[in-house]
């Protein structure tokens, strides 16, 4: 795991100040590993997508305040230029453990559908503050299979379970999730819950 920034830190962001600081500084550590891990005479393109995810992300913050659906909009731009993956969600959890579709690329009606039968357990996921990754080496739950879900980062803010960012199938070329899409994961989970949820 890379450190840029820590959870701790990330998840106690309480204004839009100390986030766009918080991601300021994490887009300068992205920056410096740029300029100073070059691949030949050219930066990593590991870095590179890193480095202009948190940019994306603090412009979209920086827009108009804080707005939903800007950031959203934003995630599904990262998740479709950085990734490879066009087919997302991005779900809001309410407290009764429904699901809101807050954004979706690539959403069919039995997406949704699929989505609302199994609130509870993807409820239950996103309490866990655990991001799941289909073919990692990591335990990856059933329901994720079953729903055809390649990846999963639950969205925290404040301390409470906020929603997800679900990823669907990646595009045809992409075979797996490589090192660089692991931490913009992690990078997605320490920052979306404040990017969404911030007054």
């Amino acid at each position: 795991m890379i450190k840029t920034l820590s959870d701790v830190e990330a998840w106690q962001i309480s204004d839009n100040i100390a986030l766009v600081q918080a991601l300021e500084r994490c887009a300068a550590a992205y920056r410096n590993r740029c300029l100073s891990e070059l691949d030949g005479e050219y930066p990593s393109p590991m870095w590179v997508r890193l480095y202009s995810a948190t940019e994306r992300l603090k412009q979209a913050v920086c827009k108009n305040t804080v707005c939903k659906t800007n950031v959203a909009r934003t995630l599904l731009k990262i998740g479709s230029n950085l990734m490879g993956c066009n087919d997302m969600a991005i779900v809001e959890l309410h407290a009764d453990s429904c699901l809101s579709l807050l954004a979706g690329s690539g959403m069919t009606a039995g997406r949704e559908q699929a989505l609302a039968a199994n609130a509870g357990k993807i409820a239950s996921a996103i309490e866990t503050r655990h991001i799941s990754i289909a073919n990692a080496h990591t335990p990856y739950d059933q329901l994720w299979l079953e729903l055809g879900i390649t990846a999963f980062v639950p969205v925290w803010h404040q301390n409470m379970p906020r929603g997800a960012i679900i990823f669907y199938r990646l595009l045809p070329q992409r075979n797996d999730l490589d090192l660089a899409d692991r931490e913009l994961l992690r990078l997605l989970s320490m920052f979306s819950g404040p990017s969404l949820f911030s007054a």
